[in-house]
């Protein structure tokens, strides 16, 4: 009951910026693990949203992270990390108890004042309520459907649009049955779907010479940069919801990134897409039971030779001197 009591008034009291700012982390984002920034959408209840997800982050202990805090506000984050903290902000914690592969953070347009611009991150609180290392930046305006990510965000009041164009709806993903997919080790696909990224604006990922290697339960995914787009978003098909879901958004150059097996995976299918610029997003397919490192097991091998040889003889010749001079002595009583 005191354990339960303490951790209401830790929740309700909210994050100690300074404990998310000043602190050293053992667990939290990082360049190659870090939430996917998707801009404006409409979500199941027809609300205006700024489409923010993540991937459920494990804490120094290897558990699930379950709870994760939006914090905002007013200026770039950079001003909060060296200055005032009294005017951030946060919505009500989002806290997961199914524990899938990503979680859902997006804002409603009711969340907030829709002519104001705001930025900010995502921190991974753990089961002890000790904060983690917070996400990269984020920054957006609802009435000029303009958003960011990263250190664009330090000079975002300066490049958004004067107009107001209406947010974009986000439109369905193709069904998995209507594209290509991969049906070997190592196979890579290029999605050749018209209402797919077109190469024309955006880099071209079939150009990528994307590979992997596996090394126990850790597959890791490897590219060569190509040009037109800073960052890259991998996701992987999840065959329980049907659908594909972001592990996260990487830069390009850093042409690397890496993913936990499961012990029920077997066929893993990843989708390559850029996200700055519009381009091809390609498919990757690896199939981790082919690939999973097998350690044999080596017995040791008895000693043979011309010695062990030897000795053996001369056993078989002590017994049979010892058997004889029993009978020998025998026979002379």
């Amino acid at each position: 009951m005191l354990i339960w009591l303490w951790t209401s008034v830790v929740a309700a009291a909210g994050l100690d910026f300074n404990r998310v700012f000043d602190e050293v982390h053992d667990f939290g984002y990082s360049d190659n693990l870090n939430v996917a920034v998707e801009g404006f959408g409409v979500n199941e209840n027809s609300e205006t949203v700024f489409k923010i997800t993540s991937p459920v982050l494990r804490d120094a202990k290897d558990t699930a992270v379950g709870e994760y805090h939006i914090v905002y506000g007013d200026k770039p984050i950079v001003n909060y990390i060296a200055g005032d903290r009294t005017d951030l902000k946060e919505f009500e914690p989002v806290s997961i108890m199914d524990i899938g592969d990503s979680v859902d953070l997006s804002i409603k347009q009711s969340q907030v004042d829709a002519d104001k611009t705001y930025y900010g991150v995502i921190v991974p609180v753990n089961d002890n309520i000790i904060p983690g290392g917070y996400s990269k930046q984020f920054c957006f305006n609802f009435s000029k459907a303009a958003f960011s990510a990263g250190d664009d965000c330090n000079d975002f009041a300066n490049s958004i649009p004067s107009d107001k164009p209406a947010p974009a709806v986000e439109q369905e993903r193709v069904a998995p049955a209507q594209e290509e997919t991969a049906v070997s080790t190592g196979l890579a696909v290029a999605v050749n779907d018209e209402d797919e990224h077109s190469a024309a604006e955006g880099a071209d990922m079939s150009m990528a010479d994307i590979s992997h290697s596996v090394n126990g339960k850790v597959v890791t995914l490897t590219w060569t940069a190509v040009p037109y787009s800073d960052n890259v978003e991998i996701r992987i098909f999840d065959k329980a919801n049907a659908d594909y879901v972001t592990l996260g958004t990487v830069p390009m150059t850093a042409e690397k990134f890496q993913y936990t097996v499961r012990d029920s995976d077997e066929e893993l299918l990843f989708a390559f897409i850029p996200r700055d610029a519009k381009g091809r997003e390609f498919r990757y397919d690896v199939n981790v039971r082919h690939e999973a490192d097998v350690t044999p097991e080596v017995k040791t091998a008895p000693k043979v030779g011309p010695a062990e040889d030897f000795a053996v003889i001369l056993l078989v010749t002590v017994l049979l001197y010892g058997a004889y001079r029993v009978f020998t002595s025998r026979k002379a009583d």
